[in-house]
């Protein structure tokens, strides 16, 4: 387990790499895998020591501009995951529901609605059984 001392150590490591500066993937993969490593309680701490920095990161040009090759775009997005979906993202799932929606009340009115009403656009008179000589279905005697 790692010790207070350890916890404080990683986040001054992660501070004093400057948030705006480029970052080598290889050191965020690396920062990941010792952010994952400390306990719950650990992460939680570490989160709460660097939540005042990457507010501060999120106020810059570098994150505004988008710049995902800074040390403050793989601490707080990558490895504290602060950073949520963007706007397009979740223009584009909602997109894709109602789409999703509308091809089911496609199939609903193609498949089941039409073949309910036996392919016929209005619903015709039905013939009353008592007169049935007019019906115009007359079967031949003679194929018999």
């Amino acid at each position: 387990m790692p010790s207070k001392n350890e916890v404080e150590q990683f986040v001054e490591q992660l501070i004093a790499y400057g948030f705006e500066q480029t970052a080598p993937a290889s050191e965020i993969e690396q920062g990941k895998k010792n952010y994952n490593k400390l306990s719950s309680e650990k992460q939680q701490e570490a989160y709460d020591h660097l939540k005042p920095h990457c507010d501060k990161y999120f106020k810059t040009d570098s994150y505004k501009n988008g710049k995902k090759d800074s040390y403050g775009y793989g601490i707080c997005c990558d490895i504290l995951g602060m950073c949520g979906m963007s706007g397009w993202l979740i223009f584009l799932i909602i997109v894709i529901v109602l789409l999703c929606l509308a091809g089911a009340a496609a199939a609903f009115w193609f498949f089941y609605y039409k073949r309910k009403m036996g392919g016929r656009d209005e619903e015709k008179e039905i013939e009353s059984t008592v007169d049935t000589a007019n019906t115009g279905h007359d079967i031949s005697v003679e194929t018999y």
